[in-house]
């Protein structure tokens, strides 16, 4: 029952009221196995309490997982991290780009850069430090005078120095990133992000 007086409204309500019953006592066996699925498979609180309040994108996921064989609860969890903390994606965008993430172990979504572990990182560096060489704020900050100077009188090549560089253990920290715990899969690999700066 409702606080309201009014009769009318009343009727809305239980009307309303019936209607979600009758929406909650028809759905479908897979739906059902779809969604238990989903919830007993990710640890992650946070991104379950994402998808109960968001039924919009857990109906997404179910629209989804109803076409398909294979229900991929990574998939699921970095779909629901990613529009919980980056921006909203649709679960096929977040399909192509959690594929790309498996196969390289990093990648650069906008200005956020998500990767596995810091020694996936190296090839992506060598990419960025190709530019960083080019400003002299990032030359600045990565080499000391003494290394530019006794660079400068061996004739030391970009690509040495480069090389150099990507020796260092602190990959985040060359490349001048902070990065944040993301979200962990179901076998275990943590995940960071960080947000790169313009």
């Amino acid at each position: 029952m409702i606080n309201n007086k009014s009769e009318i409204i009343n009727k809305l309500f239980f009307n309303e009221l019936k209607e979600l019953i009758d929406k909650y006592n028809n759905i479908e066996d897979k739906t059902v196995y779809v969604v238990e699925n989903i919830f007993t498979s990710i640890e992650d609180e946070e991104i379950k309490n994402y998808l109960i309040k968001d039924s919009c994108k857990l109906q997404e996921l179910v629209n989804r997982y109803n076409k398909i064989e294979h229900l991929n609860i990574d998939e699921v969890i970095f779909f629901s991290w990613y529009n919980l903390n980056i921006n909203t994606i649709s679960i096929d965008k977040a399909s192509e780009y959690y594929y790309e993430l498996t196969t390289s172990n990093y990648i650069e979504i906008e200005n956020h850069l998500i990767y596995a572990n810091e020694m996936y990182l190296r090839e992506y560096a060598k990419d960025e430090l190709d530019t960083m060489l080019d400003m002299e704020s990032h030359i600045d900050r990565l080499l000391d005078k003494d290394m530019i100077i006794d660079m400068w009188l061996n004739n030391t090549s970009k690509e040495e120095v480069l090389e150099e560089i990507l020796m260092s253990d602190d990959i985040e920290d060359i490349l001048g990133i902070s990065p944040k715990y993301a979200f962990t899969s179901t076998k275990g690999i943590e995940y960071r992000y960080s947000e790169k700066e313009e």
